[in-house]
């Protein structure tokens, strides 16, 4: 049985499609937790005084961030079966990227095909549909390499 997954990512959600032979679609969604903006109490500026002290807070941003990035990443590698054969990653932003530099990290998928394009914000009809049309196009390109 051929199981592929396809992975519609931001900042803010990933929707995962897993197909079985093509067909048998699964959706599951995960909100990634990543704060878009902290603020913390007293501060007005990046550089802001919290009470009588200057401080610099872009650099807890920047580290609470990258940490949330990592457990939201560890998250979506997690909900992948071990099993699957192909993964294909897609969304707006450089998310993607890093999910795919995070898989390799992986023993279980550094050798499995990850194909990573850009795409749109869709609707989750539309998710499922490009995920099967990529799949479709995907298996048909590569049964014409092989014969």
């Amino acid at each position: 049985m051929r199981k592929e997954i396809g992975i519609w990512l931001n900042t803010s959600k990933a929707v995962l499609v897993s197909l079985d032979d093509g067909k048998n679609e699964n959706i599951r969604i995960l909100e990634s937790g990543i704060e878009s903006r902290t603020r913390f109490p007293g501060e007005k500026k990046p550089f802001s005084r919290l009470g009588s002290l200057l401080t610099n807070t872009s650099s807890k941003v920047t580290n609470r961030r990258k940490q949330q990035m990592h457990q939201y990443l560890s998250k979506i590698v997690h909900e992948i079966d071990a099993d699957t054969n192909t993964l294909y990653l897609f969304g707006p932003a450089t998310a993607k990227i890093e999910l795919d530099k995070e898989l390799k990290k992986h023993q279980s998928f550094s050798h499995k095909p990850v194909i990573v394009e850009s795409a749109d914000k869709m609707t989750e009809r539309q998710l499922v549909a490009h995920v099967k049309l990529f799949f479709e196009n995907y298996h048909a390109k590569h049964a014409k390499a092989v014969h």
